[in-house]
């Protein structure tokens, strides 16, 4: 008998923890303009590769100041791309953590600001002193040079 109400009414088992039905419909204009921006710099990105690989191949790159300064231009726009990407992914899928199961605002933690704070620390102490050892190692190899 419980299992079959169960079985029927399990379509809707997340919906019981929303607090307001609004709260369902995700942002849509951020997500929307996330999408296209992150569109239009990636068609950008296969412009420039082509457009460089032709002078490339043409072994004319080098005289291409203004197309050099472009690609440099262009290296925090990877990042940007990637963050609207996570933007689109995380904000148009909310509420949901598991789809119709589980809403984030179920799933958060209860962890203390603190605790992140010191976590965070740790780990940037801990990059920090791989960050060394690696130029370390990196410089070494350089001051030895190519092998013959």
């Amino acid at each position: 008998m419980a299992l079959a109400e169960f079985k029927q009414t399990r379509s809707d088992l997340g919906y019981g923890y929303l607090d307001k039905p609004e709260s369902i419909i995700p942002n849509v204009p951020l997500t929307f303009y996330s999408f296209h921006v992150m569109v239009i710099l990636g068609f950008y990105f296969i412009l420039l590769f082509i457009v460089i690989l032709y002078f490339i191949l043409r072994n004319t790159i080098e005289r291409k100041k203004f197309l050099l300064r472009l690609a440099l231009i262009t290296i925090p726009l990877g990042y940007i791309a990637s963050e609207l990407g996570w933007i689109v992914a995380e904000v148009g899928r909310q509420p949901w953590a598991i789809q119709d199961i589980l809403p984030v605002s179920k799933a958060t933690s209860h962890l203390s600001a603190s605790s992140v704070q010191i976590t965070f620390v740790l780990f940037a102490i801990l990059f920090t002193i791989l960050l060394i050892a690696e130029l370390r190692i990196l410089f070494k190899q350089i001051k030895i040079g190519p092998k013959e």
